[in-house]
């Protein structure tokens, strides 16, 4: 027997092309691109703990300059709305708008209230609007009276400034009502007022005027009719 040659340790010799053969093709496929390398982030250095408050600079002063600048901006606007607002032009009028009649007289409380001011203020054309008789004859009395005295008229005005009345509603039913009216301003001491009222239609109108003197007392409101509970059974036939 032969004896078995040793391995030798030494690298092959790298085979040389032949006829035939194709080598690798170092440039990139059709239709790709070489794969990028990442790239490595650069390490910054910790910023050094602040020991103080100088170092510490927050809020910074250009944070606080930009809050300024946003409150002047507020307030100039805010100013803007304000002024654009309550600005009416040289036609326009602040006058309150008109309220219909039958508004201001749907209930009988704001009715009586409503009668006391404009007689207060000797109105007596808007107060026949709330009046029926036998009241009415008493305010075209009033009211004729006023026209033939000059100085009603400019009474008439100074005392729409001041005059202010209330109203408190004492009784009510389906067709009638009373209601206490107490005017401020048209005398040195509140005057009070008894005013009765019936329904009409959809309004409320004033029948009657009286000066409260105390005397009159509210009825007591009826108590709802109570059952005694009993069952009445009914036998079937």
């Amino acid at each position: 027997m032969l004896p078995e040659a040793r391995m030798s340790s030494a690298p092959e010799p790298a085979a040389s092309p032949t006829e035939g053969s194709t080598l690798p093709d170092p440039s990139p496929p059709a239709g790709g691109e070489r794969p990028k390398k990442k790239k490595l982030k650069a390490k910054h250095p910790k910023p050094p703990i602040p020991r103080t408050e100088d170092e510490i600079d927050s809020p910074s002063k250009q944070t606080l300059g930009m809050l300024a600048v946003i409150g002047i901006m507020t307030v100039c606007m805010w100013l803007f709305a304000r002024g654009g607002c309550n600005y009416h032009p040289p036609k326009e009028t602040r006058d309150p708008r008109k309220v219909d009649l039958i508004d201001l007289a749907r209930d009988p409380k704001d009715a009586a209230l409503e009668l006391q001011q404009r007689w207060a203020t000797k109105s007596f054309g808007g107060a026949l609007e709330l009046a029926k008789p036998p009241l009415i004859d008493e305010l075209k009395k009033q009211q004729q009276a006023c026209d033939a005295n000059p100085q009603c008229a400019q009474e008439a005005s100074t005392l729409r400034s001041k005059v202010q009345s209330v109203s408190v509603l004492l009784e009510r039913d389906p067709l009638k009502a009373t209601a206490r009216v107490t005017t401020y301003g048209a005398s040195a001491t509140p005057e009070k007022y008894i005013v009765r009222l019936e329904r009409e239609q959809q309004m409320w109108k004033a029948v009657s005027r009286e000066v409260d003197d105390g005397s009159f007392k509210p009825r007591p409101p009826s108590a709802p009719a109570q059952r005694d509970g009993s069952m009445i059974l009914r036998s079937g036939n």
